[in-house]
C-alpha cells in the first residue's frame, strides 16, 4: 500500500495587506445635463472642472441618476461607461430622445483621498 501526504501551506494576509486592497470612492460628480446632444459626463470634462478629486489611476466607474437609480437599471442605451472616456449617454439613441440626468464616481485605490502624513 502506498500513502501520500499532502501538506498545504495557508498563508493569511495580515491586517495591513487586506486594507490595501480595500476601496474608497470619490463624491459624486454631475458637471452636464441632458440638454444639447446628452449627458456627457466625461473624464476630460470632470478633472477640469473638479481638479484633484479624482485619483490618478481609478479602478472603476459608476454611473447613476440623480434620484439614485443605477444607469444599468433605466433601460437607456449608454454608449460610454469606461475608465478612458467616462459616461455618455445621448437623447438621440433614447426612445423618448432624452437623457436622464446622470452623476459619476469612481472607485480608487485607498486611502483616497490621499492625505498627507502629520509631522
Amino acid at each position: 500500500m502506498k500513502v501520500l501526504i499532502l501538506c498545504m501551506m495557508l498563508t493569511i494576509p495580515s491586517t495591513a495587506a487586506l486594507l490595501d486592497r480595500r476601496v474608497c470612492y470619490t463624491q459624486w460628480f454631475d458637471c452636464d445635463d441632458p440638454s444639447g446632444t446628452g449627458d456627457w459626463e466625461t473624464l476630460e470634462n470632470l478633472e477640469i472642472k473638479y481638479p484633484g478629486k479624482i485619483c490618478q489611476n481609478p479602478l472603476a466607474i459608476e454611473a447613476q441618476t440623480l434620484s439614485g437609480v443605477p444607469a444599468q437599471q433605466t433601460g437607456q442605451v449608454i454608449i460610454h461607461q469606461d475608465l478612458l472616456v467616462g459616461f455618455i449617454c445621448l437623447n438621440s439613441q433614447q426612445k423618448k430622445k432624452l437623457c436622464l440626468d446622470y452623476k459619476v464616481r469612481f472607485r480608487c485605490p485607498c486611502p483616497w483621498p490621499w492625505e498627507m502624513p502629520a509631522n
